[in-house]
């Protein structure tokens, strides 16, 4: 006979959060032209770097599902916020500069159970970041309608931190019942630093490489990065 397995409702899994939901991009075309040990040192590679921007940050955790990772944090608080979002942009850079991995996500606030042991997870924070991440069509990551919201309540206006700006976000066809104007990430970095961006060099590269059809998220990225990131110049020594 099988363990029997039980699963209890613990209301101290259930917080008010901010809830990160990030989708690795290309990896269905990944499992049907790549050998099994390629796709298994590119899931590492993201896993790994999950991890290692946690480390020292015990009030932010990380799950996976297959291509799909989400970050969370312990309250809705401004230090948390601050803390997901450093976590957030570094994953999303680092996957993109230093594995070539795309990335397409939604940073939310609200209600999220998480059970690590049960490996249970629920709530409308994932519902919302589900359904704006997945919505995009380019590559990158926004701030939700609930943490625009939550951002204003803490005094944060979210359009102020200089990592992000106000867009008409690309959604696919279908999805006009979505606010599509809110801010999204400048990739990389906020700044252009003597004319150089890595993140826009490595989208460009990337552009060459994807199918016709894909080609058109990557320059809806470009395009945002370069009319909203600031500029700054560095004198030489």
């Amino acid at each position: 006979m099988s363990a029997q397995i039980e699963i209890w409702y613990d209301s101290a899994n259930n917080s008010h959060r901010w809830l990160g939901y990030f989708d690795l991009l290309g990896i269905r075309a990944l499992i049907e032209s790549r050998p099994h040990f390629y796709v298994f040192t590119v899931y590492a590679s993201a896993i790994e770097e999950a991890t290692k921007n946690l480390a020292r940050q015990p009030t932010v955790s990380f799950v996976c599902f297959s291509d799909t990772f989400l970050i969370y944090t312990s309250d809705d608080s401004a230090q948390n916020f601050t803390l997901i979002d450093q976590v957030s942009r570094w994953f999303v850079y680092s996957l993109l500069i230093n594995d070539s991995i795309p990335v397409r996500g939604a940073i939310s606030c609200g209600d999220f159970y998480a059970d690590r042991s049960s490996n249970l997870y629920f709530g409308p924070a994932l519902v919302e970041a589900y359904e704006y991440g997945e919505a995009q069509d380019w590559i990158g990551f926004l701030l939700s309608p609930s943490a625009v919201a939550r951002l204003d309540s803490l005094g944060i206006p979210a359009g102020e931190p200089l990592n992000y700006a106000y867009w008409n976000v690309p959604f696919k066809t279908g999805k006009k019942k979505l606010i599509s104007k809110l801010p999204a990430c400048i990739l990389g970095q906020w700044s252009e630093i003597n004319g150089k961006n890595p993140c826009l060099e490595k989208l460009d590269e990337l552009k060459r490489c994807v199918k016709l059809q894909d080609v058109g998220k990557y320059e809806k990225a470009i395009q945002f990065i370069e009319k909203c990131q600031r500029k700054m110049v560095i004198p030489p020594r």
